[in-house]
């Protein structure tokens, strides 16, 4: 499954508000200062609540909030896991 339709409008409607900025599925959305760390709690909560898993502690890395790509890999990872 592809989540990354959804977590790109998530991104451009709840953290950019709207505002015109161009991002692909593998760019780095920390480094552009797209998402920040309040940003990534936000996503979180979208994720759990939207998308159906559950994000762990431990998960809540940069690393796995780094790209859109990066972003539905995790998604995926996690409802597989649950299945």
């Amino acid at each position: 499954m592809d989540y990354s339709n959804e977590l790109a409008a998530f991104i451009r409607t709840e953290l950019l508000h709207g505002r015109s900025v161009n991002f692909d599925a593998d760019q780095d959305l920390l480094s552009a200062g797209i998402i920040d760390s309040l940003g990534i709690l936000r996503l979180v909560a979208f994720m759990e609540d939207q998308l159906g898993i559950q994000v762990l502690d431990e998960d809540v890395v940069f690393e796995n909030f780094s790209s859109i790509k990066v972003m539905n890999d995790y998604v995926c990872g996690r409802l597989a896991a649950t299945r």
